[in-house]
């Protein structure tokens, strides 16, 4: 299956001084279904840090069966991989420095508010009917759920959010068997906006033992550079708690068996607002649950769990 490419202009929703005179876009892949259901789920996902869209659309040779987006398009989703701005096919601003996580989020609910009107018109791109009614879902993984959490908690853009391998308590990784907190403190500005990115030692957080080496080798090739803000706000203890706090929308939140959160059942509590919350821990899975042999239990579940929220009027 391969995805079709679209770029949104955001320029216009974002601060002057963000654009600096130029004009910014967010990129992302669709996946379409082979046949359309009634009322069909628009899900919308955002990838963690070191990554760019790939995250959910892993093409691994001689290794089938990576790629989430496939999996739900296969099951009736229209998926949508966007790239955060500043990553991937999204633009750079001219400063990054100067996109927070509040601006990267705005720059999505701007450009998933254009895509869903022209579903809704029919005129996302020429073979594409008109889709008058659908469900939206958005989702991230790591600082794609901060940024899932960020911007529904600012523009509530989706029906319902699925939040994968964050944690509202505070980050925390698996280094040498044990846990430690990943807060890196105040932020420095005199970083440059792209630091060069090593995760080596991350390895245990990331993956359970059981991924095969070659998967691992897959994974390593799709790091890429991240801007140094959202990176360390994403590691923020804090920093997300009354965003969370504040989302009433239903809430599918997994965490691997070995993740980055120290106590995976303290993590409703702070989605306080949230009257529709499920938890689910994937076992044999570290923090990236797509490369967990365990990943399709998560996929379906991701299917069942929008699927049964609920189940709107047929017409007769």
């Amino acid at each position: 299956m391969s995805p079709v490419l679209i770029h949104i202009d955001v320029t216009d929703a974002l601060p002057a001084v963000i654009s600096a005179g130029q004009r910014l876009h967010v990129g992302a892949w669709i996946f379409m279904p082979a046949r359309l259901p009634y009322r069909p789920t628009v899900s919308v996902w955002l990838n963690g840090g070191t990554y760019d869209k790939r995250y959910f659309h892993a093409e691994i040779p001689r290794h089938p069966g990576y790629s989430m987006a496939e999996h739900l398009a296969a099951r009736g989703h229209i998926v949508v991989l966007p790239d955060h701005l500043g990553i991937g096919d999204s633009s750079q601003a001219p400063r990054q420095m100067d996109v927070t996580r509040q601006v990267a989020a705005k720059a999505n609910h701007a450009a998933m508010t254009q895509l869903f009107a022209r579903l809704r018109e029919g005129t996302l791109y020429p073979s594409l009917p008109a889709i008058p009614q659908f469900v939206k879902l958005g989702g991230g993984h790591s600082m794609g759920g901060m940024q899932t959490i960020t911007q529904q908690a600012a523009h509530r853009t989706y029906d319902r959010i699925a939040v994968l391998g964050y944690t509202a308590v505070g980050v925390h990784l698996t280094l040498d068997g044990k846990l430690h907190s990943a807060d890196p403190g105040p932020l420095d500005f005199s970083m440059p906006d792209y630091p060069v990115m090593n995760r080596s030692r991350l390895r245990s957080t990331f993956h359970w033992d059981d991924v095969p080496e070659a998967v691992l080798a897959a994974d390593d090739a799709l790091l890429v550079p991240v801007p140094y803000v959202l990176s360390m706000q994403s590691i923020t203890t804090g920093i997300v708690t009354q965003d969370a706090g504040s989302i009433d929308v239903p809430i599918y939140h997994c965490l691997g068996e070995r993740d980055v959160s120290p106590d995976p059942w303290a993590e409703a509590a702070h989605f306080r607002s949230c009257r529709d919350y499920t938890l689910h821990v994937l076992p044999k899975s570290g923090h990236c649950q797509n490369f967990a042999s365990t990943r399709t239990e998560m996929w379906n579940r991701i299917w069942a769990w929008s699927e049964g929220l609920d189940v709107p009027d047929r017409p007769a």
